[in-house]
């Protein structure tokens, strides 16, 4: 609201007219608004008891067994270290061009300073970034809310809430689905358990979705078969181990000896049993020092190798890696299992890989976004959204030199353009990733620069020197180099 909208208000209108000459003839569509159905309003979540909340199309409860599994199952929980790693390669925050170069250092210092406080139990936006990202790949969304100070001076930290909580109410008016957060360990006054989260500090984005339903689908769901049949198999070969041993088991048969005259049927018994027991523990002992006594006759041993039995495990266990592994949207590679592809195919995996993690890093860098903007407008810097972007940097050395032969690529190309008159300067600054150039001219004008580069003896020379020892090299490279006697390797 304006000041003069305010103003107005607090001496009686609450509408403020506004006469517009020679008004511009506006087309309209008609029927205006949405004339589709949304399939997710006024569902009722049976559950909760929460009437009116969107159903999402999976058990949400699914993100906890997810995070639990990320914390103790040695494959699912390398994936989610990994990818958290691979992810958080670090940001910049980038100023346009038209704000004033110490502006930009006021408000880099401020930010410095507030973001180290930022965030429980992790060392300001870093530790926040690896939390924000680590939540996205196992409840397929990023979930948090900028907490505001009390003083509205800046932002005071930064929460996040379980996706797992957050149900969403369709408003046919705005067309758009409110979050709201189950709070499960309170009531409040109006018999509610739920409440409505502000959308100015509150941040949810989903990934995987196909539908109109506003619900992030995490990522490591359809590994919960796979992983389901890890846990059976695993249980089943401590069981057999644990019967059997690891390489088999010894079998010993005792002489079964005689019943006395006198001796009673539960005497009997009772020292045939007393018999077995202490058979069992002098051959144990025995076995453990690799010395097995008994007398020829008396006793009959019998060892039963189990390996040859479990040969065909591995190659069980090794296949189903290989589904968990494609439930994890990873390689196989990424839990321990050998892989035998060819360069070409290891490139193709290490390209979808940076796309995954490029698809990740855009919604962080909208939530960083969101939060720095706020903290800069309520520390009284005067900012906007499209004053500054935030960008990760690239994963590996490589891909950061294959960016920069990109963008020299690239530069060449559009001066090219633009020397020959085909594009302007604004499309210029475009086409290398800027909303406008810093000047409507360049520095040095591109005639000049072409006839620098033409004219120049420095360059010259400098030109001439790398094509002599272009040559110099052709020349050596074909020159053929007698081979010594003693190099041979020939038998004489």
């Amino acid at each position: 609201m304006s000041i003069l909208s305010q103003i107005l208000q607090s001496i009686g209108y609450s509408k403020i007219e506004t006469k517009v000459e020679n008004p511009i003839k506006k087309t309209t569509v008609k029927p205006a608004g949405r004339v589709s159905k949304s399939e997710y309003e006024s569902n009722t979540d049976i559950v909760k008891g929460l009437d009116g909340f969107t159903t999402p199309d999976f058990d949400l409860n699914i993100i906890k067994v997810l995070r639990v599994l990320s914390k103790n199952n040695e494959d699912v929980g390398s994936v989610y270290n990994d990818l958290i790693q691979l992810t958080n390669t670090g940001h910049n925050i980038v100023f346009d061009q038209s704000i004033d170069g110490k502006l930009q250092d006021r408000m880099r210092v401020h930010l410095d300073n507030k973001v180290i406080k930022w965030g429980s139990g992790v060392a300001g936006i870093n530790g926040l970034i690896n939390k924000w990202i680590g939540q996205i790949w196992v409840s397929g969304a990023l979930s948090n809310e900028w907490v505001v100070s009390n003083k509205l001076d800046g932002i005071e930290n930064n929460v996040l809430v379980n996706p797992e909580n957050i149900r969403f109410k369709y408003d046919s008016k705005t067309t758009r689905y409110i979050p709201h957060q189950v709070v499960t360990n309170k009531i409040f006054k109006n018999g509610k358990n739920y409440v409505e989260l502000n959308p100015n500090t509150y941040f949810y984005v989903g990934i995987l979705g196909n539908t109109d339903s506003p619900y992030g689908v995490p990522p490591f769901m359809t590994a919960i078969t796979a992983i389901s049949t890890q846990a059976t198999m695993r249980k089943n070969i401590n069981h057999i181990l644990k019967q059997l041993g690891l390489l088999g088991y010894l079998e010993v048969k005792v002489d079964k000896p005689n019943q006395n005259e006198k001796e009673s049927l539960p005497a009997y018994q009772a020292r045939l049993e007393n018999l077995l027991v202490e058979s069992k523990k002098n051959v144990t002992e025995g076995f453990s020092d690799g010395v097995v006594v008994g007398y020829e006759g008396d006793h009959e041993f019998d060892f039963h190798s189990t390996t040859k039995q479990l040969n065909g495990v591995s190659e069980l266990f090794n296949q189903n890696e290989v589904q968990i592994a494609n439930g994890l949207k990873t390689s196989p590679s990424f839990i321990g299992q050998k892989s035998n592809g060819t360069e070409t195919n290891m490139s193709i995996v290490f390209t979808k890989m940076l796309s995954q993690l490029k698809n990740i890093q855009e919604i962080v860098s909208a939530n960083i976004a969101m939060g720095y903007l706020l903290e800069l407008q309520l520390a009284g810097f005067n900012i906007k959204k499209s004053d500054f972007t935030i960008t990760f940097n690239t994963s590996t050395i490589t891909d950061d030199l294959k960016l920069w032969q990109g963008k020299e690529i690239k530069q060449r190309v559009l001066k090219a353009l633009i020397v020959d008159g085909i594009i302007s300067q604004d499309t210029y600054a475009e086409g290398m990733g800027y909303r406008k150039p810093f000047q409507d001219e360049p520095i040095v004008p591109y005639e000049q620069q072409i006839g620098k580069a033409q004219s120049d003896p420095e360059q010259k020379e400098k030109d001439a020197d790398v094509k002599n020892k272009s040559a110099r090299k052709q020349r050596t490279k074909d020159k053929k180099q007698p081979k010594r006697k003693d190099a041979s390797t020939k038998t004489q």
